[in-house]
């Protein structure tokens, strides 16, 4: 993790996450449900198969096939930001790297494994396994619990004060 542990790729990282943050909440979630975009959330959290036909039947799915390569690009800009930030701030605070890199990570590939099922399931929703729905959600909520975790490493490192100050 030490070569993410650079202040240009957090920079850099973070920029991009902001970036793709504002085009997947506020372009490409509302172009999907054609409403507020908060129904991508709800098929995240829905566990259940028929919650989640509910929930598409008034998407777009041909904008979402179309656009899901953007969050894709979004997980990957805030894994790699979280895990840069946190990576960052140990070396600035001289600990020894922790896991929680590896987690921010994690976080990202949770995000990739749950929209790689959401493809799969809108390809054909009635044919889609219900015990693959409820494990798409499951990946969903790892990821929504490691967020939370990252988010608290780094207040805790802020908090930290420097060896050299």
């Amino acid at each position: 993790m030490h070569f993410l542990a650079n202040k240009k790729v957090v920079i850099i990282s973070m920029i991009m996450t902001l970036i793709m943050a504002y085009i997947v909440m506020v372009i490409f979630d509302p172009m999907v449900d054609g409403k507020d975009g908060l129904s991508v959330i709800a098929l995240q959290l829905a566990f259940e198969k028929s919650k989640g036909i509910q929930i598409v039947s008034s998407w777009d799915i041909e904008a979402f096939n179309k656009g899901i390569v953007l969050d894709y690009l979004y997980a990957l800009s805030y894994m790699i930001f979280f895990a840069s930030l946190v990576a960052w701030l140990e070396n600035k605070k001289q600990m020894i790297s922790s896991f929680f890199p590896y987690i921010a990570l994690l976080a990202g590939v949770f995000d990739w494994i749950e929209n790689s099922l959401e493809l799969w399931f809108l390809h054909d929703v009635e044919a889609f396994p219900s015990t693959l729905f409820f494990i798409h959600s499951i990946f969903s909520i790892l990821k929504w619990l490691a967020l939370p975790l990252i988010a608290w490493r780094i207040i805790m490192l802020y908090r930290l004060k420097d060896v050299n100050a």
